[in-house]
């Protein structure tokens, strides 16, 4: 009886330290970070209707640039990105997710006013399934691909797969580059994993990282 009053004692005291992720323990080195791959929930692709041809043809490239990140996980530097030793890949819950959406009713011939902000991209978190994963998760919330302006908009988001909550999202924008259309749009995301690693994710850690006393 004793033995069991115990090891109930010690669930109560683990069990918050389980699910306190907050904004802060992004910018710790020693936090260990899931990369969960791109995920397109709320994307739309302006142009290039003829390059992406039909639903199949969308989800296989989509999927093939999620497979191509941990393929060449040494030039799509997460790690080094966000100042961490390693990530941990787990690419298959955007897979899995992205698998479930109509991606062809989102693609549109011309300029677009679809604009995402914070709000929309924890209503996106909030429906995820995490497989049982715990701890910070990062995935990127692709905005738009726009082959007229050469953009692409992307939400770098870290969440909490404990409680499905975001803690931190930030909006960057990136031209594509590259042959082919899996590899065209993968550039766009090469640079900013290239940008996030230059400067902007010192610059997020000097704004929200606060040193325990």
């Amino acid at each position: 009886m004793k033995f069991k009053i115990l090891l109930f004692l010690i669930s109560l005291t683990i069990a918050p330290a389980v699910s306190a992720q907050t904004k802060n323990d992004i910018f710790h080195y020693d936090t260990s970070i899931t990369w969960l791959g791109l995920d397109f929930t709320q994307a739309r692709f302006v142009g290039d209707r003829e390059a992406w041809k039909d639903e199949s043809r969308m989800h296989e490239t989509l999927e093939a640039m999620n497979h191509l990140m941990i393929k060449e996980r040494d030039k799509y530097a997460i790690a080094a990105a966000i100042d961490k030793p390693q990530v941990e890949n787990e690419p298959r819950i955007t897979i899995i997710h992205n698998g479930k959406l109509n991606l062809m009713d989102r693609i549109s011939d011309s300029m677009t006013d679809h604009i995402l902000n914070a709000s929309d991209i924890q209503e996106i978190v909030r429906h995820y399934d995490f497989k049982g994963l715990q701890g910070v998760g990062l995935m990127f919330n692709i905005e738009s691909f726009n082959k007229p302006s050469e953009q692409a908009i992307v939400w770098i988001t870290f969440v909490n797969m404990n409680t499905n909550e975001v803690l931190f999202t930030e909006k960057m924008t990136q031209s594509p580059g590259g042959f082919g259309l899996r590899n065209y749009w993968a550039g766009a995301i090469y640079k900013i994993i290239k940008d996030i690693n230059k400067s902007d994710y010192q610059r997020w850690r000097k704004k929200y990282y606060r040193k325990s006393s």
